[in-house]
């Protein structure tokens, strides 16, 4: 049998409410498997399925498959699906470039590592947008609450209209005590009336724990743009933590058809955990 027919045999099981025992067929082949992609497309598959010690065990299979080739692309895919320690095992190996540094420090971050992972940040010597975004969002995990909203507003300035910057900037104020600024912002920004207007609204709302306004904007965002993945992401969780299991699973689903692999997607996923 082929990788793709194991795979669509494996997702059709799945469709079909059959999970007993898939775990195992997924780690027989992924151990049977030569292309370390193919292994990483049945982790995604694994996400749909109730946790086990099985993920651990198909990422380090993975690992074992990375090289000087293959190095940054296997470590990009084990990140988005959430495997941060064996991402930063492939990282490790690799020879030192801002691509790699870049994501050693989403890894790091995303380990709860801040400190060090400001240390890496430093080493990137040309720091993109989203090098930035990140940094704010470092900066306020360690308290530097001042200096996240003093970047973050300088980001602002520079990009008034990009999405991810917006979000960065009601997250350092949010971080630092500052609901109501944050709040203030994204009330005044819905006069643009645009997909990411509202899509900031939902941000903010779900952070601050209004559930119920928070999915009002997102799906609002989304009828205006049904390709924006923030919006989609925010209105995923929404329906998760109202118990509405199955449509977080098709939002999920609907991201990681835009844009496959997508951690977003893997995020909502996490929400629905043992439903």
């Amino acid at each position: 049998m082929s990788n793709d027919d194991a795979l669509q045999g494996i997702s059709a099981d799945i469709t079909a409410g059959r999970k007993d025992g898939l775990s195992d067929r997924i780690l027989a082949v992924a151990q049977s498997t030569e292309d370390p992609f193919d292994i990483l497309k049945l982790m995604s598959l694994l996400k749909l399925l109730p946790r086990d010690f099985v993920e651990s065990k198909v990422a380090e299979i993975v690992v074992s498959k990375a090289d000087s080739s293959n190095g940054l692309s296997l470590a990009n895919g084990l990140y988005n699906l959430g495997c941060h320690v064996q991402a930063s095992d492939i990282l490790r190996k690799l020879e030192p470039s801002d691509q790699v540094e870049r994501l050693r420090c989403r890894c790091l971050c995303d380990m709860e590592e801040y400190e060090y992972a400001l240390e890496v940040y430093n080493l990137i010597k040309e720091p993109v947008i989203n090098d930035k975004v990140l940094k704010c969002r470092l900066l306020s995990s360690v308290g530097e609450h001042k200096k996240a909203i003093a970047a973050s507003e300088e980001l602002l300035r520079e990009y008034p209209k990009d999405y991810d910057v917006r979000v960065t900037y009601t997250n350092a104020l949010m971080m630092g005590g500052h609901n109501k600024e944050a709040l203030k912002y994204a009330r005044e920004g819905l006069k643009e009336k645009t997909a990411d207007a509202n899509a900031v609204a939902a941000y903010v709302l779900w952070v601050q724990g209004n559930i119920k306004a928070a999915g009002g904007y997102a799906s609002r965002a989304v009828q205006m743009d049904n390709t924006h993945i923030g919006a989609m992401g925010v209105l995923g969780i929404c329906l998760a933590l109202k118990g509405e299991y199955e449509k977080a699973k098709i939002t999920a689903g609907a991201i990681n058809e835009l844009s496959p692999g997508n951690r977003v997607a893997i995020e909502v996923l996490s929400y629905c955990e043992g439903h």
